[in-house]
């Protein structure tokens, strides 16, 4: 009887000790992980046509920067020369309740907010193919977008760029989710135009220096460049090293890599933080530039919904481990509405 409770003792020690490790070990990693900002991982070799959706039409685009050549004016010779970045650019529009005009005193876009520098000697087939993608994601900021737009349209010309414009809209009144209309502008940008890197631009930011870069050029094949360095809801002064979001250029194999942004963001902010620790797990290099030139004023408007504090920080700690279901190939939505305007291509995007 009694050797059978001592066994039983036994048993029951050694049970507790396996619970015990088990907890023990659970805890330890979980401060590892809270500890660890970022986990390496391999990445498997994504392409688009692997990280895309099969639905979606992949590089069989409707337009290149050579077909824009063809159909769009050139400059005059006569005024070529003019035509060229003047550095800082004070902002002299008015904010009021009024919609403004977007002010075109910039050279004619194509019908779906396409352009190209050519001149009067340009010859189409030897222009490179591929452009910019500028995707802003809008949701009643319609003020604040003309605004920017009359800002940045002629800072992209003076650059003698390449480019198209795309303007995501979320359909219906429910919780922003900003990040899913970015992968999404990026999708159905990728059916349309032909681009090697596209810049996320947020609708209310002003560029305030016609020197911010923004063609792809080789340094953005590298890494990917912040551009909003210094907006003025931070006196100029970037808030935290890991920032990056406000206006960002990637490079589409770099944006494909990492799968895009996060879909599960809902209300305001995480997203940019979470696509920060994407590239640090995928081992792609991010720089701020020059923060004298990277200067943006940001246009007052209402307040957004922000997200639920502790969903937020419970999605960062696993962002990494999310990052190859999450984002481009997992993306769901409807295309309510699309038409080609003067300025701009525009979605209305229903998430439901």
């Amino acid at each position: 009887m009694f050797s059978k409770k001592k066994s039983s003792f036994r048993i029951y020690c050694a049970i507790s000790k396996a619970v015990g490790l088990i907890f023990c070990t659970i805890f330890l990693l979980q401060i590892y992980f809270m500890r660890t900002t970022v986990n390496y991982v391999t990445l498997q070799n994504l392409t688009a046509e692997a990280i895309i959706p099969s639905n979606t039409t992949l590089d069989v685009c409707k337009q290149t920067c050579r077909t824009i050549c063809k159909n769009i004016d050139s400059v005059p010779s006569s005024k070529v020369n003019a035509l060229k970045p003047m550095g800082k650019m004070p902002f002299t529009g008015e904010f009021n309740e009024e919609m403004n005009p977007i002010n075109d005193t910039f050279y004619p876009q194509s019908l779906d907010g396409s352009w190209m520098f050519k001149e009067e000697t340009t010859d189409c087939s030897n222009v490179p193919q591929s452009g910019v993608a500028i995707i802003i994601v809008c949701r009643d900021r319609w003020k604040q977008l003309n605004n920017t737009l009359s800002s940045l349209i002629p800072v992209l010309q003076r650059q003698h760029l390449c480019y198209r414009i795309f303007v995501i809209e979320q359909k219906g009144t429910g919780i922003l989710n900003k990040a899913r209309l970015m992968n999404v502008g990026f999708i159905e940008a990728r059916k349309r135009f032909y681009f090697n890197c596209a810049i996320f631009h947020d609708a209310d930011l002003i560029p305030l220096d016609d020197r911010i870069p923004h063609g792809c050029d080789e340094e953005t094949m590298e890494s990917v460049v912040h551009l909003s360095v210094g907006v003025s809801t931070w006196n100029y002064i970037l808030p935290y090293k890991s920032l990056i979001g406000g206006v960002l250029k990637i490079s589409s194999a770099q944006f494909i890599q990492v799968n895009g942004y996060s879909n599960s963001y809902w209300g305001w902010g995480g997203e940019d933080d979470d696509l920060e620790r994407r590239l640090k797990a995928s081992n792609i290099v991010y720089k701020h530039i020059e923060k004298s030139i990277g200067r943006y004023l940001a246009q007052p408007h209402d307040k957004q919904v922000k997200g639920n504090i502790r969903s937020v920080l419970d999605l960062l700690e696993n962002a990494v481990s999310r990052m190859l279901t999450d984002g481009l190939n997992s993306v769901k939505y409807k295309v309510s509405t699309y038409f080609e305007k003067q300025h701009y291509t525009y979605f209305l995007i229903s998430l439901e």
